[in-house]
């Protein structure tokens, strides 16, 4: 088949463990673009985040970020297509929040948004103190939650929801939040919840840039690891999996590959390089 949009996850998928993505995995975009294939970054990071990562990997990508909250290609100061939570949506996931005492990143396209100020472990910190302006993302701290909403006006695209309580404290408060309906609910690790707007998915994304390309669900190629990827699988007309990838998205791929920390993507996109 001629593929000709390969959709790829970021964290457990072309990232190692260390955030990295290997020299193998670049040397294999760069053959994908030299074939004149399109390659999207398809993830739940915010769009800054994977500009980063699209700039070490020395391609011309599109940017599918926020689970397909917000499209936009690399190059243009515009996206394609953004979806920011509603305010009814938004204060329904502050009331989860609240109730289960839950630790919270809110993202919009290029700011991380916290209700205290980030350690200097954490990863978009460390990655700030390397890049240059345009690359960095931005913060934001504030104590009162319920403010967010009217002071970042640029939407907020997706919220990460985690518990020092533990994972049946995730538990809980993801089947509510699945209970309240008019949000997407999904996870991309077994202890934290990513809530976007009614209707958007990864999938969904994938969707409207192919349309935006004039390239069918057949022509689509998609590369996973996690319960946020299931809704890439469903539109896509082939699908791998990383050998780390969680057993029902194994169960849906066409081919299983070897795992994030092994350049997987890249030994799977040298078997179907091969083949095109």
């Amino acid at each position: 088949m001629n593929y000709k949009l390969i959709c790829i996850d970021l964290d457990g998928t072309l990232l190692d463990n260390k955030c990295e993505i290997s020299e193998r995995n670049k040397k294999a975009l760069k053959a994908v673009e030299n074939k004149s294939i399109k390659i999207a970054f398809t993830t739940g990071r915010l769009f800054t985040s994977a500009k980063l990562h699209a700039r070490k990997a020395e391609v011309k990508v599109s940017i599918i970020a926020s689970n397909g909250a917000y499209i936009r290609e690399l190059r243009d100061e515009k996206p394609i297509y953004q979806c920011p939570l509603s305010y009814d949506q938004f204060h329904k996931v502050c009331n989860i929040i609240e109730k289960y005492n839950l630790d919270v990143n809110f993202n919009s396209f290029d700011r991380v948004i916290t209700e205290y100020e980030l350690p200097q472990s954490n990863n978009h910190v460390i990655a700030n103190t390397t890049v240059t302006e345009d690359l960095k993302i931005k913060f934001g701290v504030h104590k009162n939650i319920r403010e967010i909403y009217d002071i970042y006006k640029e939407g907020i695209f997706k919220v990460l929801l985690f518990s020092k309580r533990g994972i049946d404290t995730i538990k809980e408060a993801k089947r509510e939040l699945l209970y309240l309906g008019n949000l997407e609910v999904v996870s991309s690790a077994h202890d934290n919840i990513e809530v976007m707007a009614s209707g958007i998915s990864k999938g969904r994304g994938i969707e409207l840039l192919a349309q935006t390309l004039g390239i069918t669900k057949k022509e689509i190629l998609c590369i996973g690891d996690s319960e946020n990827d299931i809704s890439m699988f469903n539109n896509s007309g082939f699908k791998i999996a990383m050998g780390n990838a969680i057993e029902e998205l194994k169960a849906m791929a066409d081919y299983i590959t070897d795992s994030n920390i092994n350049s997987g993507v890249a030994k799977a996109l040298e078997r179907i390089l091969n083949n095109i």
